[in-house]
């Protein structure tokens, strides 16, 4: 019989204290993303980004290359926000610049971490160049008449992986634990530690 637990993240004593997994001997592979999640107090904000080709990429994401900019912050009350904006090129579709915002609310709310978001989308097809030359900057040649824009609720499971690892980052922020315990529900505690803990910007780090 499974134990029942409360799935709230008012709940702390529920996923156990942060501080004592992280010297407990049979959790010490994870200790330093535990701790350095812990330690991180909100608000917060800060910056990161990503430039992803078809050999960094999952298989179902594989096709063409892709640069992101990210805005990562979880605001005094404990909303998170992840704003990203980027190219995409050389796929299978159009090559597209883009910018999200997806968002999760504080507490009350009947949402999980590693769940459902509240995104904004607005996307732009358009031609990329400049970037495969060597330029600094992407140059980007829009198409008239194929900007798309709207909102919807979006599942974890279709968010790519880019974007879940910075959601991820920002709900251990918010609940180090109940987050640990959603990853793991959800069998991605592993992918996302082992990114983690490699990762010296990871909790904006680089910018304390």
């Amino acid at each position: 019989m499974k134990v029942w637990i409360d799935p709230k993240e008012t709940a702390a004593g529920a996923w156990g204290d942060s501080a004592a997994d992280a010297t407990d001997p049979s959790a010490s592979p994870a200790a330093p993303v535990v701790e350095r999640a812990h330690a991180t107090r909100y608000p917060i904000q800060y910056t990161d980004g990503a430039f992803l080709t078809p050999s960094t990429m999952p298989g179902a994401e594989s096709s063409g290359y892709a640069r992101l900019q990210f805005n990562c912050a979880v605001d005094g009350a404990g909303t998170i926000k992840l704003t990203a904006r980027g190219y995409r090129w050389d796929g299978d579709g159009p090559d597209v610049r883009f910018k999200s915002l997806l968002s999760r609310e504080p507490e009350p709310t009947e949402t999980l971490p590693v769940g459902t978001y509240e995104r904004w989308h607005r996307s732009q097809n358009g031609a990329v160049s400049g970037f495969e030359a060597g330029d600094e900057y992407i140059d980007f040649e829009p198409e008239d008449g194929t900007t798309e824009e709207g909102r919807e609720r979006r599942e974890w499971e279709r968010l790519r992986l880019a974007i879940r690892l910075r959601l991820a980052e920002l709900e251990l922020i918010r609940n180090t634990a109940f987050a640990r315990y959603r990853l793991r529900e959800c069998d991605e505690w592993e992918a996302v530690r082992g990114t983690l803990r490699w990762k010296p910007t990871a909790f904006g780090d680089a910018e304390a």
